[in-house]
């Protein structure tokens, strides 16, 4: 069986550059990689990618949607705002909307575990948003609530399609160590103090952190796992989310 990943953002060379590293520490054998661009502002450009993994794989066994963007006041004007709902919360309808339909109706996929033969459906869809998604903070009112919004859409979309077997969860990270928050902290310094405080054990997470999670919904071992919000901050929300 061919091994295949692809990687897909508006970014090409940078998500071309993550493919061709990827190469470099697969182990899996036959394992090949694919990089696209893609907007998900733009649902062509999703018909687009899904068509060429199709064409090129023929199926799709699992998806990550993980764009997004940010903004970090309150006063955000409506085209900011626009911005981030079209990005964080429209992006994510769009996404799960085009993967659905390519992957409802594909044959189920069997693994063997000590009790025999099971199926672990058609697919599975991870979705990533933000610790924003579940609480609140200050000066960030368009950015939370595009994240609300789109654990809204998350939330409906595993019982919109359950009859399919698709598994379709959701991460949310913390404070992770990603370009996004280093930029925040180039503005705003004492971001770092904030951090170290707030955060159990005093740091962000590492992007593999959060990419062990997301592997894992992904993966057979969590054939039992659908509909279900990760949160993933090393505690912090502990105490707030019930």
């Amino acid at each position: 069986m061919d091994r295949a990943v692809v990687f897909a953002d508006q970014d090409l060379p940078a998500v071309s550059e993550a493919s061709e590293k990827s190469k470099s520490i697969a182990t899996a054998a036959n394992y090949q990689t694919l990089a696209i661009a893609v907007d998900v502002r733009d649902r062509a450009s999703l018909k687009v990618m899904i068509e060429e993994v199709i064409k090129r794989f023929t199926r799709l066994d699992y998806a990550v949607n993980s764009a997004g963007t940010e903004a970090d006041t309150t006063s955000v004007d409506e085209s900011e705002y626009d911005l981030l709902h079209d990005v964080n919360a429209k992006g994510i309808l769009r996404c799960l909307q085009e993967e659905i339909a390519a992957m409802k109706d594909q044959e189920p996929v069997y693994v063997e575990g000590r009790n025999g033969r099971r199926s672990i459906g058609p697919g599975s869809i991870v979705n990533i948003t933000s610790i924003s998604a579940v609480v609140s903070s200050a000066n960030s009112i368009a950015y939370t609530a595009s994240k609300f919004a789109a654990r809204g859409i998350i939330k409906c979309a595993p019982m919109e399609s359950r009859r399919s077997g698709l598994r379709i969860n959701e991460v949310c990270p913390g404070y992770t160590d990603t370009p996004l928050l280093q930029r925040a902290v180039e503005r705003q310094p004492e971001i770092s103090d904030v951090i170290k405080k707030a955060m159990p054990l005093g740091r962000a997470a590492a992007p593999e952190e959060i990419a062990n999670t997301v592997h894992f919904l992904a993966s057979p071992g969590a054939s039992f796992i659908n509909g279900q919000l990760v949160i993933v901050d090393s505690g912090v929300s502990a105490s707030i989310v019930g």
